[in-house]
């Protein structure tokens, strides 16, 4: 079971299961491992990472997207078959999540849009008011 693939949230790693990944272009689901972190703490995870990335074999990234947000629906099933035994028979099981993703409609594109906007028109007021102090 030392071969998994694994997804990261943000800056925070977890195992896939086998095919854990299923996304299209609007979004979908992750199944992967709980591991130590608690419901709460992986849905604050979810709610503010920025990007999601498949870190592969090799320890090298498959894919990453940050065009995705977590959609408010995760689920936690337990018992579920992540692997077998050394062997071949015994069925390892794991506590997994399953996180839901979508692509943002049009008012969070604009409300994102109009909050770089008004970062934008600070900086620019700051070097204004900066040049005028020289």
């Amino acid at each position: 079971m030392s071969n998994i693939e694994k997804i990261k949230f943000g800056d925070q790693v977890f195992d896939l299961v086998a095919a854990g990944v299923d996304l299209g272009e609007n979004g979908g689901k992750i199944t992967f491992q709980k591991g130590d972190a608690s419901f709460d703490e992986i849905e604050a995870i979810l709610k503010s990472c920025g990007s999601i990335t498949q870190i592969g074999l090799s320890d090298d990234p498959d894919w990453k997207r940050s065009d995705l947000l977590y959609s408010g629906r995760l689920t936690k099933q337990s018992g579920y078959v992540i692997g077998l035994e050394d062997d071949g028979v015994t069925e390892v099981k794991a506590d997994v999540m399953i996180a839901a993703f979508r692509t943002p409609d049009l008012t969070e594109k604009v409300e994102a849009q109009a909050a770089e906007i008004e970062t934008l028109k600070a900086t620019v007021d700051t070097l204004v008011l900066s040049s005028l102090e020289v």
